[in-house]
């Protein structure tokens, strides 16, 4: 047995020098596809529009609903985009009071309605971004236009608006935690993208020193020839 390993010494070092090599370079190549794709991860925290049905305000549950306080987001529009912004929030606002003074005058109160919704609105979406504020009245601006639609006789304006205020904010809400909870994946994904990356360095050492090994057994081999 001994006198086999002394005789194939060389060899069977050869031949596991190889192999741990191969291992080495499967390591490698494995590494850093998935250091890769961890590194390459990525969240956004983009709030699309909430979808609010004039459905949901006939089920006494969604009436239920307390979101949380929603965190002031902060957007910012350029100049020129400011004055198109203004434009198309108050041109939604002057729909949403069109639609209401459309409404039967036992539902709500029209003296002073324009000012009251102005200032109402404004103070509910202040907690918005722009596109958020104008997904606010956009949603407003359906739903009055559907109260209308469907006659709105028997209809709490207060409560509609009380409701479609808390829908927006719980929608908000969500999908921003959602959207924490990504960006917490991502850079966990990106940190384990980083640790792999350092193993792929000690992954890369071996694979030079077991390939150097292999080049001074082959040069050993054929002094000794």
């Amino acid at each position: 047995m001994f006198k086999f390993i002394e005789t194939n010494f060389f060899l069977i070092v050869h031949r596991i020098g190889f192999l741990f090599a191969l291992i080495s370079l499967a390591l490698i190549v494995f590494l850093g596809m998935f250091s890769y794709e961890k590194i390459s991860s990525r969240a956004t925290d983009e709030i699309s529009a909430p979808s609010i049905e004039l459905a949901k305000y006939q089920n006494p549950i969604s009436l239920q609903v307390k979101p949380e306080k929603v965190s002031p987001a902060v957007g910012v529009v350029e100049d020129d985009s400011q004055v198109i912004f203004n434009q198309r929030f108050d041109a939604q606002i002057e729909q949403i009071i069109t639609n209401l003074q459309a409404l039967p005058n036992e539902v709500l109160d029209k003296n002073n309605l324009q000012f009251q919704i102005k200032v109402m609105i404004k103070i509910k979406s202040n907690a918005y971004s722009p596109e958020l504020k104008l997904s606010y009245v956009e949603s407003l601006s359906r739903l009055t236009k559907q109260l209308v639609n469907v006659g709105g006789g028997q209809v709490n304006i207060d409560e509609f608006l009380h409701w479609h205020d808390q829908e927006f904010a719980y929608q908000v809400n969500e999908q921003t935690q959602k959207n924490l909870m990504k960006m917490g994946t991502a850079r966990t994904d990106q940190m384990t993208g980083l640790i792999s990356l350092g193993l792929l360095g000690a992954a890369l050492g071996f694979f030079i020193m077991f390939v150097m090994m292999l080049v001074m057994l082959r040069i050993e081999r054929n002094t000794r020839r």
